[in-house]
């Protein structure tokens, strides 16, 4: 039998490039997708709070799922620190435009956006379908 060998697919850099543009893309759109649907109630401001939890469980399922099958081996570290990337970023977002003053449920959001997301890549990652033999 002839040993194949796998093909690198690129750098960690260029996958840390990647999943970080995925998972804010998909916080966007859902963050607008849940910004559509809380202007069609009556009253938009009573459950912005769920919406927002909401979008960044979603996102973060999805964007762990895909960032887990991206990288391979070792996603649930690389998909963790991504995720530290997104909310770092979404903090920095945060304080710039509310002048300094965070309020604790967007640390709420943020802590579930990592937990969601890591979680999620533990549970998407790619197993070996093959039995390696030595």
């Amino acid at each position: 039998m002839h040993k194949r060998k796998r093909v690198n697919s690129g750098g960690v850099a260029e996958s840390f490039a990647i999943c970080l543009g995925i998972s804010t893309l998909l916080i966007i759109l859902f963050s607008v997708i849940s910004a559509v649907i809380a202007y069609m109630l009556d009253d938009p401001t009573e459950h912005i709070g769920l919406f927002s939890l909401a979008s960044m469980i979603l996102a973060g399922v999805v964007g762990g799922i895909s960032c887990a099958r991206i990288k391979g081996d070792g996603g649930v570290r690389f998909a963790a620190l991504v995720a530290l990337a997104i909310v770092l970023l979404m903090l920095l977002i945060n304080v710039i435009l509310s002048e300094g003053r965070v309020s604790g449920a967007a640390f709420m959001n943020y802590g579930c956006y990592m937990g969601i997301y890591s979680l999620s890549a533990f549970l998407g990652k790619k197993t070996d379908k093959h039995r390696k033999h030595k």
